[in-house]
This record gives C-alpha cells, structure tokens and sequence, in this order.
C-alpha cells in the first residue's frame, strides 16, 4: 500500500508542477498511474488534500536538505561558506524551477491555506536558519560585521514575502527562479566583506547558471 500512495505522490508531483492545480482532473490522474479512481480516492480523500501532501513532501526535503547544509557550515571549519550558501541558494532555485507560475497562482486562488502553509513555512525557516548562518558568517569574516543581523533578516523576508507572491509576479512578468536569483545575488553581495566578494565574484558561477537554465 506504501509504494502505491508513493507512487500517487510522485506523479501527483509531475502533473501538479506542470498543469497547476485546477487542470489536473483525478480520473486522468488515476489513468495515468495505471489504478481506479476508488484507489486513488482509497489514499486521498480529495484532490486538495493530495496537493497538501506533495507540498508537505517538497517542503520537508527542502528542510532536510538546507539543514544538512547549515550543519556542515556551523561543524566544519573547513568548508568555504560562500561555496556551501551557494548550495542552499541552488536548492531554493532548483524546487521553484519544478513549477510554474500557474501552480502558484492556482495554489493562492484557490487553495489559500496551502498558500498559508508555505509562506509559513519560508518564515518560520527563515527565522530559525538566519541568525545561524550570520553568526558564522561574521566569525569567519565572510559578512561584515558593521549590518545589523536583525535589520538584514527582516529586509530578506520582506523582499522574499512580497516578490514571491503569484499576484506580483504575473504583473512583473518574472518566473519565481529568476525572482529568486536575482534577490540572493544582490543581497549576497551586499553582505559580504569586501574579500569574500572578490571570492565570490570569481568563483561563484551559480547566478550565471541559474540565468542560462531559466532562459532555456
């Protein structure tokens, strides 16, 4: 029964990603896995909860994946900062890059809660990561020293909150990837010592790649 509802999930994923919310009919859904509507209908009592489960799914790797990598920054002297927030930057590009702008509309329009869940979600991950990965950062002489961390995390979260909303990207006429690359490489730069940004500036290709996917 596992690997039937993990199944579900995962094409459930494919389709949502790609036709948003409203254009995914759960017959077709079931005819696709190779399984009755009643089975389908036997793991997920309705489409929106099937939607809620994918998001819970995306948002928990999304978790585990970013602490891992906020672990090894804060255990690990060794490991180049910029290198390891570059990481965790492709990881927020790489799940937003599984989308499209329809699925978050369709999300904000017609499930709101879910919407809720996941603006909660970057908020509450935002607060707990932040202040950790500053720390470190200005320990090791990566981020300057004279910005307030608490003045920087409410300009992050503010900017993050109001441009990556469906409403605002359909008027701007940006994808969420290149919202995303372009709020991180500016603010990047911004924080970083002067020697971290020569650093950056000449080995970090990660925003020029992100341009380069997002065109193609």
């Amino acid at each position: 029964m596992l690997q039937v509802k993990d199944k579900i999930l995962k094409v459930a994923r494919q389709e949502f990603a790609k036709h948003g919310f409203r254009n995914v009919r759960t017959d077709e859904l079931a005819n696709k896995l190779g399984i009755s509507k009643r089975t389908l209908y036997f793991h997920f009592e309705s489409k929106e909860q099937l939607l809620e489960e994918v998001i819970d799914l995306e948002l928990e790797t999304l978790k585990l994946r970013i602490d891992s990598i906020i672990s090894e920054i804060e255990n690990n002297k060794e490991v180049n900062v910029i290198d390891e927030l570059s990481k965790m930057w492709q990881i927020d590009v790489d799940s937003s890059l599984s989308f499209t702008t329809e699925f978050f509309t369709d999300i904000q329009k017609f499930i709101p809660n879910i919407w809720d869940k996941i603006a909660a979600f970057r908020k509450k991950e935002m607060e707990k990561n932040f202040s950790r990965i500053f720390k470190v950062g200005v320990e090791r002489q990566v981020f300057r020293s004279n910005i307030s961390g608490e003045l920087l995390f409410l300009m992050h979260l503010t900017i993050i909150q109001h441009l990556l909303n469906p409403e605002t990207l359909m008027k701007m006429n940006y994808t969420p990837q290149m919202v995303i690359a372009t709020i991180y490489d500016v603010l990047f730069k911004g924080v970083l010592t002067d020697e971290a940004r020569d650093y950056y500036e000449t080995h970090q290709k990660t925003f020029c790649t992100i341009n380069k996917s997002i065109q193609e």
